[in-house]
């Protein structure tokens, strides 16, 4: 694939706060309609990426395009006009506002859509739409920021731990809408702690560690238990990772979708 065809493409990106680098030259390269899953123990830049994907946070270095544009130095606006749509860690909602309030300050101003596309998928959150959103619950919440993907209509969404602090069942009602977002055309990055459900979910992975690419490849090609390791940081080396495919070093673009 050349830069164009993917939806969303980071090159070389280093970036930090302050005087501290966290991303060290890493390339992250999304081809429409995937999903792919962003994984790493903790501090290895997994939501620093996301934010410079989003355009909160600049880099020092690298472009950022989207759709085949270049916006590296774009404002979160126009990312979100080109296609991009960011679900952080932590929700992200409106506490003190209602569902329907959160659901309409959701919606971009250049869409013109209700609320219910969201509420076919989170059925649950029809009878709570005029209920203040910080009295729900913690699954009900995260219902309510996931609405966002929908009401964006966006190319690619990147989710951030958005299973964090959920209930086992609540998780897998979560995973099952993010089913039903691939399907709408969206290509997905996901973070995500449940490393098995992400490599079931993930056509392809990228492993961060230390702020560097470990390994970039088909999710098939990737060994779980490899994975759990640096995930959880166990192991801190990589000698158990396969190689990328085609002789590409690990994170290139190339090496991904060759």
């Amino acid at each position: 694939m050349t830069g164009t065809d993917f939806a969303l493409e980071l090159r070389s990106i280093t970036a930090g706060y302050g005087s501290t680098i966290v991303l060290h030259d890493v390339d992250l390269a999304v081809a429409p309609r995937s999903v792919v899953a962003l994984l790493g123990p903790n501090g290895a830049g997994k939501s620093t990426l996301l934010r410079v994907a989003a355009g909160q946070l600049q880099t020092r270095s690298g472009t950022v395009s989207i759709g085949g544009a270049d916006l590296t130095r774009a404002r979160p606006v126009r990312r979100a006009r080109a296609g991009l749509c960011l679900i952080p860690e932590g929700r992200g909602v409106f506490a003190d506002l209602t569902v329907r309030e959160n659901l309409r300050l959701m919606t971009p101003p250049w869409r013109r859509v209700g609320a219910d596309d969201v509420l076919d998928v989170f059925p649950a959150l029809r009878a709570k739409l005029d209920q203040r959103t910080g009295a729900l619950s913690g699954g009900q919440q995260q219902m309510v920021a996931l609405g966002r993907a929908w009401l964006a209509d966006p190319s690619v969404v990147l989710l951030d731990e958005v299973s964090m602090g959920l209930a086992p069942l609540i998780v897998d009602e979560i995973f099952a809408a993010l089913g039903e977002l691939r399907t709408t055309g969206s290509a997905i990055v996901l973070v995500e702690q449940y490393v098995d459900r992400a490599l079931t979910m993930a056509d392809h992975v990228v492993l961060l560690s230390r702020g560097t690419v470990a390994f970039a490849g088909p999710a098939a090609d990737i060994d779980r238990d490899a994975v759990q390791q640096n995930y959880l940081g166990i192991d801190g080396g990589h000698t158990d990772l396969p190689a990328s495919p085609a002789g590409h070093p690990p994170g290139t673009a190339a090496g991904q979708w060759a």
